[in-house]
């Protein structure tokens, strides 16, 4: 079972890839300001995101990772990022603030995952999102409370499966998506701030979200990276805290804490750090 899975995902990142850039995808329209269209960027291997013109997060200008399986893994954290940071405005009674958190994961990520949540037999969640997201929209506390527990057992749900195609330990997956979403996070800080203030909001806490996701994710595993070496793996825990404070609250300072590359450097020495658990 597992190496036919294997073979899935490689026929995955091959082939079907191909087809889809042959047939090419409809451009989105840009989801909030600042986010340029970007050209054709695929490559062999990784999900068919950049096909055609397509505006949204700022880590698309980078065209993402080339492994199918870590972009896949990157995408479901970001999800989990933006409606984290989505929950904390909540929380503070800031539901404007938060709709657009809650309408991200559908807008600008699930529609690059479609394809292949069906190719790989994953239950689709883009209902459920969406519900969360119309809770969210109405002001409804009960209704969103609801959505979110089952939107996260639907996210869990996904990423297991998505892992039953990845070949083991499960943990260096986690560790190098863990990395992308920490520069995602670095790209979207610096696209927060200009002429060293923060201009805009939404990067801003589209950053904070994506770190402590990040963080929560090598929490997950750190008892099996502790097996390999603790060491790394203290450091980088001091490295993600540093990070944070980036971000004292789900709104920003008056001034920025960290510079744009002081974050981006610190998230370049985590992912030198954890090149151990690979």
């Amino acid at each position: 079972m597992i190496v036919r899975n294997r073979r899935l995902w490689i026929g995955i990142g091959t082939a079907t890839l191909a087809g889809a850039v042959a047939s090419g995808a409809v451009a989105q329209e840009a989801k909030h300001p600042g986010h340029k269209e970007q050209a054709n960027t695929s490559q062999p291997g990784s999900p068919n995101m950049l096909a055609a013109p397509q505006a949204g997060e700022a880590y698309l200008t980078d065209g993402g990772p080339r492994d199918t399986r870590i972009r896949i893994y990157r995408d479901i954290a970001l999800m989990r990022g933006h409606l984290r940071v989505g929950d904390e405005l909540i929380r503070e009674g800031r539901w404007e603030d938060a709709l657009v958190h809650f309408l991200h994961p559908t807008e600008e990520l699930y529609g690059a995952m479609e394809r292949y949540i069906k190719l790989h037999g994953v239950t689709p969640f883009d209902r459920e999102l969406k519900a969360q997201a119309e809770a969210v929209k109405a002001k409804r506390m009960n209704a969103y409370e609801q959505n979110k527990k089952v939107v996260e057992r639907r996210l869990t749900a996904a990423l297991e499966k998505f892992k039953t195609f990845m070949t083991p330990p499960i943990s260096s997956f986690t560790v190098r998506s863990a990395n992308e979403v920490l520069k995602v996070a670095g790209m979207e800080y610096e696209a927060s701030i200009e002429d060293g203030r923060f201009a805009n909001l939404m990067e801003y806490q589209d950053a904070r979200g994506f770190v402590w996701t990040a963080e929560e994710m090598y929490a997950e595993i750190a008892k099996d990276l502790e097996k390999i070496d603790p060491k790394p793996l203290k450091e980088i825990r001091e490295l993600i805290s540093k990070m944070k404070t980036a971000f004292p609250a789900p709104m920003p300072p008056a001034e920025p804490v960290l510079k744009p590359e002081e974050l981006s450097e610190l998230a370049q020495k985590v992912e030198e750090l954890s090149a151990v658990y690979w």
